[in-house]
């Protein structure tokens, strides 16, 4: 679906640091869609693409986008958790974390509510060993789908709940 970007939020990103404007709008205005994934740093296989990678996701340490959407259902390397499908926007939240905390401390981190993921392997790839993330879905049904991501991942200090 192709986006005409209003004005005022071009004029707003201009002073914004690394902002590339030509290539925001090329992609908003071309209709492509755009895919990006997240490698698991834990995984021999990581940094092993289903598809091309055109760029590297700035704000986050092992994101990508892709060329092309591939069939992620018939990778091995994705049900092995070599890596997690995951728009870009949603990896910004590395940034808020390495910005914010002390990531060399032991840390405690509750995710709310963490299906079906994204943000808890996400977190579980940047906090240490000695840290604990507790990984709560408020929706049962969604609890197994989460459970299921976590495991593929591999953090050992990882506990997954299911309480509102």
């Amino acid at each position: 679906m192709k986006v005409s970007l209003p004005i005022p939020l071009l004029e707003s990103l201009r002073d914004v640091k690394g902002f590339d404007e030509p290539a925001f709008v090329e992609v908003h205005e071309s209709g492509r869609q755009v895919v990006s994934i997240r490698f698991n740093p834990f995984k021999n296989a990581a940094h092993v693409s289903p598809a091309p990678v055109f760029a590297s996701v700035p704000w986050a340490s092992e994101g990508v986008f892709l060329t092309e959407r591939p069939s992620f259902t018939a990778d091995p390397l994705l049900h092995a958790g070599a890596y997690y499908v995951q728009e870009a926007s949603s990896m910004f939240l590395e940034q808020a974390l390495l910005q914010t905390v002390n990531m060399s401390g032991a840390l405690r981190v509750l995710d709310l509510c963490a299906a079906p993921g994204g943000k808890s392997t996400h977190i579980q790839s940047l906090i240490n060993e000695n840290s604990l993330l507790v990984s709560n879905e408020i929706i049962k049904q969604r609890v197994n789908v989460l459970n299921e991501n976590l495991v593929k991942w591999g953090g050992a200090n990882t506990i997954v709940t299911n309480n509102d």
